[in-house]
């Protein structure tokens, strides 16, 4: 089967926050034997607006007052701002479906789901509405919630009444998650009080926690901001030795230390270590260094909110460990699932951001799951967001790219990658989302030359990867050169040698050039065998049979295929080859009909109109008919007896 390019991921990676998979690993499997009391609680209080439509269904279709439980009256419901409420969250627009639900529990302030919505939407727009709904949602009967407690606690933190901020934090202290982070919250309120001291030793004395180098790195932020210089320069060094990898508010804060004690050197290389360590944040290398000097850290309320980061990070990784575990049919236990994982991370983002408007992190984390929500205009709003002058700008910049082009925007992604490239020249990663990019606008020449390029940068760095190679490789396919393609591909198998995508590429491409059929055979069993239910696999292996001649084995194998991917219009074609070849002329020919009806790529809608020429030559009337007659629909041929018709 011909393939379709595969691009590797070219997103923030897990790592970027700096931290180590492994370690990514031992905190999620820590958080695990948590109890899912905050998930739950977040489960219940973030449904989509869906909740809140069933619980008024019937007030929406009602203009009559009615009588609630305790017998008052209750308001006519805004239907006009529900439903605007509705389609907003849909979209993932928050500030809109904040505002949408205060109209709509305006007109029924006594309807706790709507009282609800709106509590939270506001919340994750970062709306400081949050605060007085947090009020009346705590008046409404069992409307007192962790949330509510963590938003008033954050009102009082900007407010500078730090303690009752603490006090607000403190009732929120049972929930398991809100507990992990407890620790700090109640630090830097006694920090903004003149308890530095106190605030130090609570988070340094924790032992047998797996955030301990986290809230280490909090006594050291709050000694920095106390002015302790030495002994935040000591809680730095220990941060740092506990943490494995690189975590970037910890790097950028060392390294703005060393600056301050005259050590530039030492700073540079703190930096410098980490940018080569993290592709990402590479591409901020350069703004990274200008604000070396910088601490991101210089307030009690930029703590808290860097404290909610953290909390967002670890629900965010848990959500992605969740998504891969379902799909994998690896998760047999009741879980939330990983949506409630991003709404509750996007919570968290939420209180950031309420507390620092301008944290560039939380921004860049929010748009990554308003992305992988499908979300993609909120996200580029999200991203548009973080001002030209901040430090990580051009990864705001690269990941507004990506999205550029994920969304069809191909010519606005290649002008943001084309100034990346320019501005970052030795970096792969911007040059290799251009050869992406390239080749999807089909312009392979640039293709092979952006590829071309982010090879030679790797290749130093001995930093080539397969897949590089790969796309490099189907580029060539696509200009016709197959000498260079397979080349590329062989190379790539030297890197790779059980990669199936490259297994197959390489013995279907052979297939397709009848060149070498034995070798072709041996590499594609070698793909299936590491990949058994992959269909794409199953059809190269099936079609390098038929051309074999081995009719019966390549029939069943392109049946299957074609029962897996039902509207590949390849697969169909190939399936219809086979029946022609066995002598099921009819079924061929409906075959051939269905994989014409399912918008194939030009080149193979020519060996399907070729397909179809020859067997009308042969004397066959329907394919004369479908020659004659406007391409069939991928469901309007009825497959014969004895044939594997597929819709």
């Amino acid at each position: 089967m011909s393939f379709s390019p595969v691009v590797a991921g070219t997103g923030p990676p897990e790592g970027f926050w700096g931290l180590s998979r492994s370690w990514i690993r031992v905190i999620m499997l820590f958080c695990r034997l948590l109890p899912t009391v905050f998930l739950l609680l977040s489960a219940s209080v973030l449904t989509p607006a869906v909740a809140a439509r069933d619980a008024t269904a019937a007030e929406v279709h009602s203009a009559e007052p009615h009588q609630d439980q305790a017998g008052g009256q209750q308001g006519h419901v805004d239907s006009g701002a529900f439903l605007t409420a509705v389609v907003a969250t849909h979209n993932g627009d928050d500030l809109d479906a904040a505002r949408a639900f205060r109209a709509a529990a305006a007109a029924d302030p006594s309807n706790k789901d709507l009282v609800k919505q709106a509590f939270v939407r506001s919340v994750m727009a970062g709306d400081p509405e949050a605060v007085p709904l947090a009020h009346l949602n705590a008046a409404l009967p069992g409307g007192q919630t962790i949330i509510s407690s963590l938003v008033l606690g954050n009102d009082a933190a900007v407010r500078g009444d730090w303690p009752a901020a603490s006090r607000y934090y403190q009732q929120a202290g049972a929930d398991p998650m809100a507990h992990l982070i407890m620790p700090m919250l109640q630090a830097w309120c006694h920090q903004a009080q003149g308890q530095a001291d106190e605030a130090i030793a609570a988070l340094t004395h924790i032992q047998g926690s797996v955030l301990v180098p986290f809230y280490t790195l909090h006594a050291a932020l709050i000694a920095q901001v106390a002015q302790k210089k030495a002994q935040a320069g000591d809680l730095f060094a220990l941060s740092a030795r506990m943490m494995p990898g690189y975590d970037l508010l910890l790097t950028r804060s060392y390294a703005a230390w060393f600056w301050a004690q005259g050590e530039q050197t030492k700073a540079r290389n703190l930096l410098r270590s980490m940018l080569e360590a993290d592709p990402v944040l590479g591409l901020a290398g350069t703004q990274l260094q200008a604000s070396i000097s910088h601490f991101p850290v210089a307030s009690p309320q930029q703590g808290v909110a860097r404290a909610y980061v953290l909390t967002a990070f670890l629900l965010r990784q848990q959500s992605l460990q969740q998504s891969r575990q379902s799909a994998a049919g690896q998760e047999n236990r009741p879980m939330p699932n990983d949506h409630q994982f991003d709404e509750a991370s996007r919570l968290m983002l939420g209180f950031a951001l309420g507390l620092d408007p301008h944290l560039a992190e939380a921004r860049l984390m929010l748009a990554e799951i308003q992305d992988d929500e499908g979300h993609q205009t909120a996200a580029r709003e999200t991203l548009l967001r973080i001002p030209q002058t901040d430090p990580l700008a051009p990864v705001a910049a690269f990941r507004l790219a990506l999205a550029d082009g994920s969304t069809g925007n191909l010519d606005e992604a290649r002008e943001k990658l084309n100034r990346l490239v320019q501005e970052s020249p030795n970096l792969i990663l911007p040059v290799r989302a251009l050869g992406n990019t390239l080749s999807a606008q089909k312009d392979w020449k640039g293709a092979i030359a952006a590829y071309t390029q982010a090879i030679a940068l790797a290749t130093p760095k001995k930093a080539v990867d397969w897949s590089l190679l790969f796309l490099r490789s189907m580029a060539y396919h696509e200009m016709g050169d197959w000498p260079h393609a397979k080349a590329d591909l062989k190379a790539a198998l030297v890197l790779a040698p059980d990669e199936p995508v490259l297994l197959n590429s390489l013995g279907y491409s052979m297939a397709e050039r009848k060149e070498d059929l034995p070798e072709a055979e041996k590499l594609l069993r070698r793909a299936i065998a590491l990949s058994p239910q992959d269909a794409a696999i199953r059809d190269s292996l099936g079609w390098v049979r038929v051309e074999q001649g081995d009719l019966k084995e390549g029939i069943m194998l392109l049946e299957q295929a074609a029962e897996q991917t039902p509207e590949d219009p390849e697969v169909n074609y190939h399936l219809g080859e086979a029946y022609w070849r066995a002598g099921r002329h009819s079924e061929a020919v409906d075959q051939w009909n269905v994989a014409l009806g399912l918008k194939p790529e030009p080149g193979d809608e020519a060996l399907i109109r070729a397909a179809l020429a020859r067997a009308a030559a042969s004397g066959d009337k329907k394919a004369e008919q479908i020659q004659h007659a406007s391409p069939a629909k991928a469901d309007a041929p009825a497959g014969q007896p004895g044939g594997k018709q597929t819709p």
